[in-house]
């Protein structure tokens, strides 16, 4: 009897742990800081979807044509929201150290970012600071630079050219270590205030020409947006006045290459330039997915 009793209560017991739930597997990591690529996102790439969604990232981009602005161009734009700074990450054609040069989307195809920018171009300049996925390649600040630094917990900090960023020690900012430095510029807005100076510009940035640019703002915590203007483009100070319409906060707001190098790759596909042929760059900026699914 008692050992009728044992089995009988042995076996409730497994059939009350065959209704338990399923434990998934499925869970939000940290990418490592190095130069791998993020995780696959879930799904491909379609001309009328505007969001990407999974439970380490959100992206949701638009496009505003010329007739719905009084800025008269036509400019992209994404919103960005990541679980963790890792998934903020760079990539170049073939190490930092080289200037090897390819397409945005290529890139980004290779890096699985779900969306994808071009950087500051820095295999086209010699004087340029060079610190991507922790590692300083290139210790050189050029005239007139404002130099943007994003920290390890996702944090933009921008030194301005006229405190002398080349005497500042540029790996770690409030006690926080950088991941990536850019060298563009120049800034436009920093503690939603305008700290654009076209006249100590560098000469590239061509303040007050009307072009076609590139502008990656820090909104809040781990958010972001990423501003494209394209075909007859804008001067910098227009592109400060689109930030703030687009922005309830600005943390940082700074110019990245722009001109032909002004790529945006959404899940693969370049979306600002679906007519023209790409100019080659030598670096992307880009936002991974750090879900893996359950398998």
């Amino acid at each position: 009897m008692r050992k009728m009793k044992l089995l009988t209560c042995l076996l409730a017991c497994a059939m009350a742990l065959c209704l338990l739930p399923a434990v998934s597997l499925a869970e939000v990591l940290e990418l490592p800081i190095d130069t791998s690529a993020g995780l696959p996102f879930q799904g491909e790439y379609k001309s009328d979807v505007m969001v990407y969604e999974d439970p380490s990232i959100r992206v949701e981009w638009n496009k505003v044509e010329n007739g719905d602005t009084h800025f008269n161009c036509i400019y992209y734009y994404a919103r960005i929201k990541i679980a963790n700074a890792t998934q903020l990450r760079t990539a170049a054609v073939n190490g930092f150290d080289r200037g090897n040069r390819a397409k945005a989307q290529v890139m980004a195809k290779r890096t699985n970012a779900v969306l994808a920018i071009n950087g500051d171009f820095y295999g086209a300049r010699s004087e340029s600071y060079v610190l991507r996925q922790g590692v300083v390649y290139r210790d050189k600040v050029g005239p007139n630079q404002d130099i943007l630094l994003i920290d390890e917990a996702g944090d933009f900090h921008v030194l301005l050219a006229a405190d002398n960023p080349a005497e500042i020690d540029k790996t770690t900012i409030n006690g926080k270590k950088v991941i990536n430095a850019f060298s563009f510029g120049p800034a436009l807005i920093v503690d939603n205030q305008t700290v654009l100076v076209e006249s100590s510009s560098p000469v590239m940035s061509a303040p007050e020409s009307r072009c076609q640019r590139m502008c990656i703002v820090q909104t809040g915590p781990l958010e972001y947006m990423a501003i494209c203007v394209r075909m007859v483009g804008c001067t910098a100070q227009e592109m400060v006045e689109l930030v703030y319409e687009l922005c309830d906060n600005v943390e940082v707001a700074y110019l990245l290459d722009g001109g032909e190098s002004s790529q945006m790759v959404f899940m693969g596909a370049l979306i600002n330039k679906p007519t023209r042929s790409a100019r080659e760059v030598t670096d992307i900026v880009y936002f991974a997915s750090a879900y893996q699914p359950e398998e």
